[in-house]
């Protein structure tokens, strides 16, 4: 009996901190975090939006804290596209997200279309600017809910609850962000690719209202900065990242991202390498900047297959094991991405040309174009 009351004392709890997520009293949400944010470039950055050449699709799960009984599962799916052959065009994109907190008491649909600016700095430099629109919807199943006043002490749940729900179980709103992305390329004599990227993005600029109830829940806005480098190191010089086979390309992939919303911040530091196709990785994820107290560490393995030398797979899996003691109730969390790539489709130019716009040429260029990891 005890037994089953404590179930049951777990059960609002998570109601509770359900009805918080949901904006039902004041708490600042939080948006979807993803381990392979690397994979997940648009959902944190529109101006990533057509960054290399060709088309880009990617199909993205987490499954986030499995030992709760209401654990949260995130999907998303995005694609972008570059477009040289329009001036000044960094491409167009379309991004789809559902997020659902346990069995789907809490649903969060979002989908938006988004686009971006490319401004050509040098020929081995480039920025773009790229925005976002989307519509969001939030839904709440008030049918799974369990209140303090239904249970017995000694018998669970059997009285009927006084809440009255509210007529309405679903608030919908539009959202807007905006990103900037810079990124150069140069060779050297140890290296014979150094590639480096550098992101910021305001999301929820206008911070829409989602309360269901009709009160003011204001959406925070959320902070994102970014960077990497690809470095890449072959034996035998074999042109890019589009003519790689087996021929010894090693690529050594360091990078960070920093997120802030409202009074949540986090922050992830790591590597990736792709060696012989096969990647692996290790990165670190925490609340404040000492690598020491880390909350999170993430291990990281997956496999790139080239269909041909303009197109290719990827399937990454990555494992969030919970440093802290909190790990026993929390468990670990499983991310899996499957992107595919064509870097030689554009709808208007009838094909990726490999530069930047006319006037540029060069074997930066075409680096730059290349997918870099």
């Amino acid at each position: 009996m005890k037994n089953n009351i404590l179930h049951k004392r777990m059960i609002f709890r998570s109601a509770l901190i359900l009805l918080m997520a949901a904006g039902f009293i004041p708490l600042k949400a939080q948006d979807p975090i993803f381990s392979q944010f690397y994979n997940n470039p648009i959902y944190y950055n529109p101006g990533y939006i057509g960054l290399t050449s060709g088309v880009r699709t990617r199909f993205n799960y987490r499954n986030q804290w499995t030992g709760l009984v209401d654990d949260c599962k995130t999907y998303t799916f995005s694609m972008d596209m570059a477009e040289r052959a329009i001036p000044g065009s960094g491409g167009i994109g379309l991004l789809v997200s559902s997020d659902k907190a346990g069995t789907g008491t809490i649903k969060a649909n979002n989908i938006g279309i988004g686009t971006a600016a490319r401004i050509p700095l040098y020929e081995n430099m480039v920025a773009q600017v790229g925005f976002m629109v989307s519509y969001a919807q939030k839904s709440v199943n008030w049918d799974d809910f369990v209140f303090t006043d239904e249970l017995n002490p000694r018998y669970g749940r059997i009285y009927k609850t006084a809440f009255v729900p509210s007529a309405s179980n679903r608030v919908s709103y539009p959202d807007f962000s905006v990103g900037g992305v810079y990124r150069f390329t140069s060779t050297g004599s140890s290296y014979s690719n150094i590639q480096g990227t550098i992101g910021a993005a305001v999301h929820h600029v206008f911070q829409p209202n989602e309360s269901i109830l009709g009160l003011n829940s204001p959406l925070p806005r959320k902070l994102v900065i970014n960077g990497d480098l690809v470095l890449e190191i072959e034996r035998g010089r074999s042109s890019s990242y589009r003519s790689y086979r087996t021929t010894g390309s090693f690529k050594f992939n360091p990078g960070f991202i920093y997120e802030k919303q409202s009074e949540f911040s986090t922050y992830a530091l790591g590597v990736n390498i792709l060696k012989s196709s096969i990647y692996f990785g290790v990165w670190f994820r925490n609340q404040t900047f000492d690598l020491f107290k880390a909350k999170d560490a993430i291990f990281t393995i997956g496999i790139n297959a080239p269909f041909n030398s303009e197109s290719r797979m990827k399937i990454m899996y990555t494992y969030d094991y919970i440093i802290p003691d909190v790990r026993t109730a929390f468990k670990s969390s499983h991310e899996i991405s499957l992107v595919f790539e064509f870097d030689n489709f554009s709808l208007f130019s009838g094909g990726s040309s490999g530069g930047w716009s006319p006037g540029y040429r060069g074997g930066r260029v075409r680096e730059m174009e290349c997918c870099p990891f």
